[in-house]
């Protein structure tokens, strides 16, 4: 188990939120557990998502799929992505 930490910018957390929210079966399917969604008290379109992955290379892969790529433009990602890949150890 991994856990991955996203941070991103998005165009408009409401437009972002429902294509979030309708990959919900995709994530399922998979074995991804979402663990948090938070927005930055400074900006409501940066948003840190917190999630658990069956493994590093399973979430590296689906990070590296041009149709993920392709799901986060479509979602309102317009960047300021930051990537942390974690291990649980307490």
């Amino acid at each position: 188990m991994v856990t991955l930490i996203v941070s991103i910018q998005v165009e408009n957390f409401d437009k972002w939120r429902q294509a979030y929210d309708a990959a919900e079966e995709f994530r399922s399917k998979l074995g991804i557990v979402m663990k948090g969604i938070y927005q930055s008290v400074e900006d409501q379109n940066k948003v840190t998502l917190i999630s658990d992955y069956p493994s590093l290379e399973m979430a590296k892969n689906i990070l590296a799929n041009p149709q993920w790529e392709e799901n986060q433009r479509k979602g309102g990602v317009i960047g300021g992505f930051n990537i942390s890949f974690c291990e649980k150890i307490a």
